[in-house]
């Protein structure tokens, strides 16, 4: 008879307990108050290379010996020719400085949205006159000494570095690629809709993704949206998916994947 009374007496408290609300902190938010506040974007960490101790040797070395700050003349060419069949796959993989956003500033930037007007044709355009003026002028009065033509590509790789840091600081880390004059020479001439060259990779996203969580979005350094592509056969074809994976790691139920599309 004790025993069932001290087992009812138990029995009530335990679901007094249940039905009590948690205690909230007096600075504590709501649920709500949580989502209206925090950044959608955030640091995915990368895969592959450290490739930005390129950048850092590049930019140090350069400094004392510069000619060769002619090297950068590969980071001009590549991405345009790899573009052509490949789309902006050098700027997710192969880039030092992209490299370097992903793996160092990625850590420490707010992942703000990056400012719609930096997309724009208008904007890029007017950046790719801009940069190419600028370095055409300097290398008219360079030209015929290889140490102040290599000092030429130092000075642009230098200061656009500056630029891109402050702007990941500001916004996000790949701000400065959404404009970035190779970048957007790159963009230009990727393959689009088919048919698409024989081998083109492309985000491929199942037509089970019910478009919810929008992990993909929210770990895209270009803060672009996989998800939109869902069930085509062709893939993600946006111009400026610069085929880094990271998506496809963020993916909480695993049906996306970067592999050749049927048509390539």
């Amino acid at each position: 008879m004790m025993i069932d009374i001290i087992y009812t007496v138990i029995k009530k408290i335990v679901r007094q307990e249940e039905n009590l609300p948690l205690p909230l902190h007096p600075k504590s938010k709501t649920t709500f108050q949580l989502m209206a506040t925090k950044t959608f974007h955030r640091y995915q960490p990368s895969k592959g290379y450290a490739l930005y101790w390129i950048l850092l040797a590049y930019l140090v070395i350069g400094y004392f010996y510069p000619i060769i700050g002619l090297l950068a003349i590969v980071c001009m060419i590549a991405p345009v020719a790899f573009a052509v069949r490949r789309g902006r796959w050098w700027c997710g993989n192969a880039c030092p400085r992209g490299n370097f956003y992903d793996r160092l500033l990625a850590k420490y930037s707010p992942h703000r949205p990056i400012p719609s007007f930096v997309r724009t044709k208008g904007f890029r355009a007017f950046m790719v006159l801009f940069i190419f003026t600028m370095f055409g002028v300097q290398m008219y009065f360079a030209w015929g000494d290889w140490a102040a033509m290599g000092k030429v590509f130092w000075n642009i790789i230098f200061v656009t570095t500056l630029v891109g840091i402050t702007l990941s600081f500001i916004y996000a880390p790949r701000t400065w690629c959404s404009f970035c004059p190779m970048g957007s020479l790159s963009a230009l001439v990727s393959p689009k809709k088919p048919a698409l060259p024989k081998g083109y990779k492309a985000i491929q996203v199942s037509d089970r993704c019910q478009m919810k969580c929008k992990s993909c979005a929210r770990v895209c350094p270009m803060q672009l949206t996989p998800y939109d592509s869902r069930g085509q056969a062709d893939g993600y074809l946006h111009p400026d998916c610069i085929k880094c994976g990271k998506c496809v790691t963020a993916c909480p139920i695993h049906i996306m994947k970067l592999e050749k599309t049927h048509a390539g």
